[in-house]
């Protein structure tokens, strides 16, 4: 279908129907790219700092129950050992609120499995922590010590490595998602220039377009009018599309055409009385010819009376 088959109110209507639902594409998409942008925030921000936080605040409560453990039988002080017990007791509380809020920060099957095997390491240095504890609280200091550089220390090396290996898998993951945020916000710009590109070219085109289905009929109207006022109505009019101009067109068509029709019968009426006027002049000089022949024989008869 011709864009002249449209009045120009519709056409210029869909012109900017099209612009409008480009822009509108537009900032749907970087409405949508913003929105992956900031989802790769929020998972930075909500998910793997926090997860960061959490599993540092692990290892320094547990490198803290470490040092404290080893004062227990370094300082044997009764007053200073009721205060690290009681600093024992409150750090295992605290420890235990930090894996709290850890547990739930998981999103992954391979750092869930370094959890569970944190914890497990966890939960066996803790009771050995409880038996040096009890074995400190009844004097027997080399049986404490035993424990706590035999079995306790290979645990609290697995729990480090544990720590320290969920520390590097939660900033290795914060990376990538700060890095998808990157890649998305590098996309985004281009794609958003690009957009603007092909938004811009095709505004022009409609511009052009449209510039162009008015001015040109609009202006052949114009030369067919200046035509015909300059009395050239034998020019023929090419007529195509339905809009205002092009009925324009067929209305100076028509005007041509009966304009050509009233001046052949014009022509016609004067070329009929030409030859009524030719007949009447022979008719005027008949009679004259008639009268002046009478008038001679009364004179020839006015001459024989006499």
């Amino acid at each position: 279908m011709s864009i002249r088959s449209l009045n120009i109110a519709p056409r210029a209507g869909l012109g900017f129907g099209v612009l409008a639902l480009m822009v509108f594409a537009l900032g749907a998409f970087a409405l949508l790219q913003m929105s992956n942008m900031r989802a790769q925030s929020d998972e930075v921000d909500n998910n793997w700092l926090p997860s960061v936080m959490a599993v540092g605040e692990m290892s320094q409560d547990m490198l803290r129950l470490r040092a404290l453990t080893m004062r227990l039988l370094l300082n044997r002080d009764p007053q200073a050992l009721d205060q690290n017990v009681a600093k024992l007791n409150d750090l295992r509380g605290v420890l235990s609120e930090a894996q709290q809020r850890y547990d739930i920060l998981i999103v992954l099957p391979e750092e869930r499995a370094l959890f569970d095997r944190f914890k497990v390491a966890e939960h066996k240095y803790l009771e050995l922590q409880a038996q040096v504890m009890t074995l400190s609280a009844q004097g027997r200091v080399e049986e404490a010590a035993a424990i706590l550089n035999g079995q306790m220390s290979p645990l609290a090396d697995e729990i480090a490595v544990s720590l320290r290996e969920l520390v590097e898998l939660n900033k290795h993951n914060a990376n990538l998602a700060t890095e998808a945020a990157r890649l998305v916000f590098t996309n985004s710009r281009v794609w958003v220039g690009v957009m603007i590109g092909i938004t811009a070219l095709i505004t022009i085109a409609l511009a052009l377009l449209l510039t162009r289905s008015i001015v040109l009929p609009l202006s052949q109207s114009l030369n067919v009018a200046e035509v015909v006022a300059g009395g050239d109505l034998t020019g023929d009019i090419s007529i195509s599309g339905k809009d205002e101009p092009a009925r324009l067109l067929h209305a100076l068509k028509s005007m041509q055409h009966n304009l050509r029709d009233t001046i052949r019968r014009i022509s016609e009426s004067s070329s009929q009385l030409a030859s009524a006027s030719e007949e009447l002049s022979c008719v005027t000089e008949d009679a004259t010819r008639g009268l002046h022949q009478q008038s001679l024989e009364i004179e020839q008869a006015a001459t024989a009376v006499n």
